[in-house]
């Protein structure tokens, strides 16, 4: 087991080094590794120990220069190219966009050559929908596998790093694009037909998405609703396929085959234990195919056969042995794979289960003593991966211990079982499919309400965003707490809980503000931070976003300043993008009061309209300006003493002039301005920018490379101001208050430079 660990840290060693070692160092500690792993050094572990740890770094490194050699530089980006190549996978469909990924060949276009490459690309109203396995030609414009950067929420360049993505873009129309050849017979597109099967038996369509998700894996469909409950509930580990589920389909299909053995003609030739074993061992890896092999899958089947094999050999091997051969098997596979939250979510936990289980004293055989282990053993998987869940999820489900004790039982021994006989049915008898379907169906329906009731309870959720120093201080303290110490020695453990309950406030102290300017893709959002108040300045949303870049980017920034409130939600104007992002926030957070330009009617939401205003918070001052024809749009400016912050919103230039023009001179004066309209020509009037007098403007949102942008940030450097884009930095931080205006931080600079933040 040590052996394996150590092959783990040297992958991480070389996954998170800021550079990695030349081509000829890495074939010298390869030798190197091979030469002292052929060694029988009995009594000297630490040599081994070492090779493994080399090992790991050079599996890593080289996995790492083998991507950086197919990567599409960021240089590429808005650069078009022609492609032919296969459907990966199952398409997702999100609104009017399709995405899926491709193992693509560049046919026309820069890089031209004829390696494949991993390509993710989105096609919006597409024609016609590609399905798994089909080979297109299709045009796509070239984007940089960095997206989006801030200081909290997801890391889109690890992502696409972890999943092997040379190159993003988007699918152009064009006659060009055309489907040049029918998908052959596939695991994905089995896995297709039985997500098309569930979508037409099962009229609702949450519950479709639930079944697809148990049935092949595929979580896309699930609703942002389902997402916050299974969260809030703790529950996430049974939406996707977790290796319970594939152990329990594997049991099944061994007691099946033991049934059936007897009336099988071959009977005499084959004894019925083996085969037994070997046939429910090709079902569960048939399952974890079906459900797109993800590592949690990996690492059960693995340690199913490393079972399966010790069983039939008449061998006895630990159960620690096939937690680290699986462990060797799953990361030799695929370096990358513990950059995955699956990884460590599910190897932890079935390490806690070892480690307990090898440590319980409790008999066996009686009932209190088996529900007492259960409890005993669902705290403990709970306690070990308290900081992984803090670190993925963003928070800790309080309410996960007594939910799971009645959930895991029920998806996994009832309704999983329903799902799968219909997945089964769907392939073999699609007739029989639908009754299976609707059965889960009707199952769904009645236990999601307590489900939901759970998630809604006042402490179902903790959340928090820890600094970087606690968590390897939490793992200590749950290794402590799982040991067969003393009580007073293991409850010391408790401690790793006081960084979070006692934690210092994030808030500014009065009389000054903290501006954190949000990088949101094309749109445009900012948390305005006060000593005990939260304004959010715009959602972030754009055109057909729906809400989706407030919950991915605004709702964890809020988090990581543990606010869970907002005093105030300005939007600049209103569209329905905006508004479904006011809904999100209002349905995920308390939102006191919203101020739109132009107004909003028919809202039940506390709303009122932009005017001429002012109020004051924690010594800071807020100004209000309503602009254009009728009000429309709504401008923010944020003082304190003498420095303010001006944030334009989606003022155009007829609204900037007649508001300048109104105001008495230096109404507008500000060091830094928050460049209106996502920094396109369409606002940014000369006059405004003389009236702002900015030092600093910083632009966000719009697309990067437009001739529109670039004219529009030339316009504000003419006037003397430094230029900060978003696009480019990253989120940014600002501090100010009556002793001036400072820059905290931008994310790019402050970020380690890892290796897929290095290559774009």
């Amino acid at each position: 087991m040590t052996g394996a660990l150590a092959l783990l840290a040297g992958i991480l060693l070389g996954l998170f080094s800021a550079a990695s070692p030349a081509a000829p160092w890495l074939w010298i500690a390869a030798a190197s590794t091979l030469l002292v792993l052929g060694t029988r050094l009995r009594n000297f572990t630490t040599p081994r120990h070492l090779a493994w740890l080399v090992a790991g770094m050079v599996l890593a490194s080289a996995s790492t220069r083998e991507w950086q050699a197919l990567c599409v530089p960021a240089s590429s980006a808005d650069t078009r190219v022609l492609v032919e190549g296969v459907i990966r996978g199952v398409p997702a469909r999100d609104g009017a966009e399709l995405r899926f990924d491709v193992d693509a060949v560049i046919v026309e276009g820069e890089p031209r050559d004829s390696h494949i490459r991993h390509a993710r690309v989105v096609w919006r109203d597409a024609p016609v929908a590609p399905r798994a396995g089909e080979r297109w030609r299709l045009l796509v414009r070239l984007a940089p596998l960095y997206v989006v950067r801030n200081f909290s929420g997801p890391d889109s360049a690890r992502h696409a790093f972890r999943d092997g993505v040379h190159l993003a873009g988007r699918v152009l129309p064009s006659t060009l694009n055309s489907r040049l050849t029918l998908a052959n017979t596939s695991v994905d597109t089995l896995r297709a037909r039985v997500a098309a099967r569930v979508g037409d038996a099962v009229a609702d369509p949450d519950a479709a998405a639930l079944l697809v998700a148990l049935a092949v894996g595929l979580t896309d469909r699930l609703s942002t609703d389902q997402w916050r409950v299974f969260n809030a509930t703790g529950t996430t580990h049974l939406v996707a396929i977790s290796g319970l589920h594939v152990t329990m389909f594997a049991l099944v299909a061994f007691m099946a085959a033991r049934f059936a053995w007897r009336w099988l003609p071959f009977a005499r030739r084959i004894d019925r234990e083996p085969f037994a074993l070997l046939l429910g061992l090709g079902a569960a890896g048939a399952y974890a195919l079906l459900s797109g092999f993800s590592v949690p899958a990996q690492r059960t089947w693995l340690m199913l056969v490393l079972f399966a094999s010790a069983r039939l050999a008449a061998r006895h091997v630990g159960v620690g042995r096939y937690w680290s051969l699986a462990l060797v098997v799953v990361v030799c596979l695929d370096p990358r794979a513990p950059l995955a939250a699956g990884f460590w979510l599910s190897f932890v936990a079935v390490g806690v289960i070892l480690m307990t289980a090898n440590t319980s004293r409790e008999p066996a055989f009686a009932t209190l003593a088996r529900a007492a282990s259960a409890i005993r053993l669902q705290c403990a998987i709970m306690l070990a991966l308290a900081p992984l869940t803090f670190a993925v999820f963003g928070g800790l489900s309080l309410a996960g211990l007594a939910v799971n004790l009645l959930a895991i039982p029920l998806v996994s021994f009832v309704l999983v079982p329903l799902v799968l006989a219909g997945a089964l049915a769907a392939l073999v008898a699609p007739a029989w499919s639908p009754l299976f379907f609707n059965i889960s169906a009707h199952l769904y329906e009645g236990f999601w309400p307590a489900l939901a009731w759970a998630a809604d309870c006042e402490f179902a959720l903790w959340r928090a965003t820890p600094a970087i120093w606690w968590f390897p201080f939490a793992m200590l303290a749950a290794l402590v707490f799982l040991q067969r110490w003393p009580s007073p020695l293991r409850l010391s453990a408790a401690c790793a809980v006081l960084p979070l309950v006692f934690a210092p406030a994030r808030m500014p102290e009065p009389d000054a503000a903290r501006v954190s300017v949000l990088d949101v893709g094309r749109g445009s959002a900012a948390l305005v931070f006060t000593h005990s108040h939260v304004l959010l300045f715009d959602t972030g949303d754009s055109w057909n976003t729906r809400g989706t870049r407030l919950r991915r980017w605004v709702l964890p920034a809020l988090d990581a300043h543990r606010r869970d409130r907002v005093d105030l939600l300005m939007l600049p104007t209103l569209d329905g993008d905006r508004a479904q992002g006011a809904a999100a926030l209002a349905f995920e957070r308390e939102v006191r009061q919203l101020l739109v330009g132009g107004g909003w009617l028919a809202s039940s939401l506390p709303v009122r309209r932009c005017t001429d205003a002012e109020f004051r918070w924690d010594g800071v001052r807020f100004q209000t300006f309503a602009a254009g024809e009728g009000g429309k749009y709504c401008v923010l400016r944020v003082s304190a003493g003498a420095h303010a912050i001006l944030l334009g919103g989606e003022v155009d230039v007829a609204a900037e002039r007649r508001l300048v023009a109104r105001l008495e001179p230096g109404a507008l004066a500000s060091e830094v301005v928050l460049i209106s309209r996502q920094a396109s020509s369409t606002a940014s009037a000369p006059e405004w920018i003389e009236a702002s007098a900015a030092v600093l403007a910083i632009a966000t949102g719009g697309i990067v490379s437009s001739h529109s942008r670039a004219v529009t940030l030339a316009r504000w450097r003419a006037s003397g101001a430094d230029v900060l884009d978003t696009r480019q930095a990253g989120g940014i931080e600002l501090g100010f208050g009556t002793w001036g205006v400072r820059m905290v931080a931008t994310t790019r600079s402050s970020s380690y430079p890892f290796v897929w933040r290095r290559s774009q």
